[in-house]
């Protein structure tokens, strides 16, 4: 399992990594829906709170920052450790003069009060605890009082079943797993107040099914039953986005 800063940054410093990722984990229909969500969370909070800087931390390809580039009229800056995730960046930001991309270490931001929106996804979770309040404390330096913080975080519940029966090499990358009361709880010790939690990919062995069994014979199909059965009320989430605010 690939864990801890050193092996993680590591991890994404190949060249065939740094292309593949997108295609290999949301291209799909349940990565494609996540990816959706995650971009729609962030369009959402520019559409309402109007930023004038944001800051994506560790964004591999620009994910989402590619999607949110169009609605977003202020300036902001891609930071990343790995030059060849940037390069990936930077060809898919194409002329884009909006967002800069910057190589730089999540643990050792080079930015002092400077933007009123950061967000990362794939980046706090993968660490321990620790590390985790390190990453936090970066990032509140980074923002403006009353700036905004997004992320994901894994869901120990529901998580946690399906891992301990999962096969070797299922789960590459260390994933912390949180429950909503020690999320909450961690948000807090951080400084940070938490707005909210919006669960994302419930109901998950029936999504992963959909994948398998639907997927290959039509991603239309597979993907809108995931968008119903995902929308359904009810069911524990396998993810949170988290928005949180600096005091």
């Amino acid at each position: 399992m690939i864990k801890g800063a050193a092996e993680i940054r590591e991890a994404y410093r190949v060249d065939e990594v740094a292309r593949n990722y997108i295609d290999e984990r949301f291209r799909q229909p349940l990565g494609a829906m996540l990816h959706a969500r995650q971009v729609s969370a962030i369009r959402a909070i520019i559409t309402d709170r109007h930023p004038d800087r944001v800051l994506e931390i560790a964004p591999g390809p620009a994910r989402v920052t590619c999607d949110v580039d169009s609605s977003f009229d202020g300036r902001g800056v891609v930071v990343d450790a790995s030059a060849q995730m940037l390069a990936e960046a930077r060809r898919r930001l194409g002329a884009s003069t909006r967002f800069r991309c910057i190589q730089g270490d999540a643990f050792t931001l080079p930015f002092v009060g400077n933007f009123d929106m950061a967000y990362s996804f794939r980046l706090i979770r993968h660490f321990e605890a620790t590390e985790r309040a390190l990453l936090y404390r970066q990032i509140s330096s980074c923002l403006k009082p009353k700036g905004v913080f997004v992320f994901d975080a894994v869901n120990a519940d529901v998580s946690a079943p399906l891992r301990s029966t999962a096969s070797e090499g299922d789960y590459r990358h260390y994933d912390a797993l949180l429950r909503r009361d020690e999320l909450v709880a961690e948000v807090e010790r951080a400084g940070f107040e938490l707005l909210s939690l919006e669960g994302v990919q419930h109901r998950y062995s029936l999504l992963r099914s959909l994948q398998i069994y639907v997927a290959p014979r039509s991603t239309v199909v597979a993907r809108a039953l995931m968008e119903a059965v995902d929308r359904f009320p009810g069911g524990a989430p396998l993810e949170w986005i988290a928005v949180c605010r600096k005091p």
